[in-house]
């Protein structure tokens, strides 16, 4: 499922634009008593919080961003916008007097067979409403967050297709029924997903975000969209606000297209078309791969970047930067997912 996007009036203008960017920031848990790996304690959350509003960033709720992509219209200069990821109940104890101190939109992805069988852990429906008080929309995560991607064993690609369609479709019937009708946006559980996921996602009319970082723009795929970590580590808005006023890259195709390699397959490459040079050095492009610094090879406006390192077994992204050259302190931002199965084609949660 290539993508070959079509940017309306860009090679006309005469003056090079950046495409409107969004930085979409994904969060878990809210708490300094749970995993800091997907942990923001309430205080780094209300410091972003603040971060946002003391920088002029205009705060958006996806369905409001995405409505303005499909319309042609214009974003602000600098637009954010909020995502949890799972539902936890520490999200609406440590969040819910943030959340009406700022009056910010925000998503919520929850898993509503999880909350079924674990509602010590998860929000209910109850919370859930209150929180749409307070800005919140709430979107799909799937029934049990499942490795989507994965097959049974002995399981047919058709067999599969209707499972996946079933668990999603019967997610978003359950969150319908108690929230009223949300919009159909979904995340990927762990970030994962395929171009055979990505086509059902379409067909029923989804939008999907991943765990690869960038920011959303027009130019990015429906059903792949970036996301920047705001927990752990990458909580430090010393490093967060550089992403956070990051550029989107005006892609124009990407190969390979699936995040999966095979355990033997460690060192793969991937290739990146763009529209436009026009605001960026291509030569100040560097690409990041764990702490390996990687230089891309440019082919007129296509890079190619060749892994020289073997990836883990497991999630792994590689990160390419290049600072523009309108905007001062600003960089375009691309992020390439791997997936790097063992000898079982199957890899750690």
């Amino acid at each position: 499922m290539r993508f070959m996007l079509i940017v309306l009036g860009l090679m006309s203008c005469v003056s090079w634009a950046a495409p409107g960017s969004v930085a979409v920031l994904q969060y878990h848990h809210i708490g300094d008593d749970t995993p800091r790996v997907t942990s923001v304690t309430a205080e780094e959350l209300e410091a972003h919080f603040a971060w946002l509003k003391e920088n002029d960033f205009t705060v958006l709720s996806i369905a409001e961003i995405q409505r303005r992509f499909a319309a042609g219209e214009s974003l602000p200069e600098y637009t954010a916008a909020i995502t949890f990821d799972d539902g936890w109940r520490n999200v609406y104890r440590e969040g819910l007097a943030i959340f009406k101190e700022y009056n910010y939109p925000f998503t919520i992805f929850v898993n509503p067979k999880l909350m079924r069988e674990a509602s010590s852990q998860y929000m209910g429906w109850e919370q859930l409403r209150e929180l749409q008080k307070h800005g919140a929309q709430i979107a799909n995560h799937t029934n049990s967050h499942w490795h989507m991607t994965w097959r049974y064993e002995d399981e047919t690609e058709q067999q599969w297709r209707e499972r996946v369609v079933a668990d999603v479709l019967d997610a978003q019937r359950e969150i319908d029924e108690n929230l009223g009708e949300q919009p159909r946006h979904l995340a990927y559980p762990y970030g994962e997903y395929d171009v055979a996921l990505q086509t059902l996602l379409q067909k029923h009319d989804f939008i999907a975000f991943g765990q690869h970082s960038g920011p959303w723009t027009s130019h990015s795929p429906a059903t792949a969209i970036p996301r920047f970590p705001a927990s752990a580590q990458y909580a430090n808005l010393e490093t967060l606000r550089t992403k956070m006023k990051s550029l989107g890259l005006p892609i124009t195709d990407y190969e390979p297209e699936e995040m999966l390699v095979s355990e033997g397959q460690t060192t793969p490459s991937f290739t990146v078309s763009v529209a436009t040079t026009e605001d960026f050095n291509p030569g100040q492009m560097n690409c990041f791969a764990g702490g390996e610094v990687l230089q891309p090879e440019w082919d007129g406006n296509t890079f190619t970047v060749q892994l020289e390192q073997p990836l883990p077994i497991g999630r792994s992204r590689v990160n390419c930067t290049v600072p523009s050259k309108s905007q001062s302190g600003r960089f375009y931002w691309y992020s390439h997912p791997f997936v790097r199965a063992d000898e079982r084609g199957r890899w750690p949660d």
